[in-house]
């Protein structure tokens, strides 16, 4: 799921609040959320 929800965001079809959605819904932590906002700051 991290990967899918990783791409997407990269791609620009997540944005950060469906990140926090997500670490809502338990299907990512919070450090996995940062580590996906990190790698896009990088890009």
């Amino acid at each position: 799921m991290l990967s899918y929800i990783k791409e997407y965001y990269l791609l620009g079809l997540y944005t950060e609040s469906n990140l926090d959605v997500f670490v809502n819904a338990r299907w990512i932590t919070e450090e996995q959320k940062q580590e996906i906002i990190a790698s896009k700051a990088t890009q």
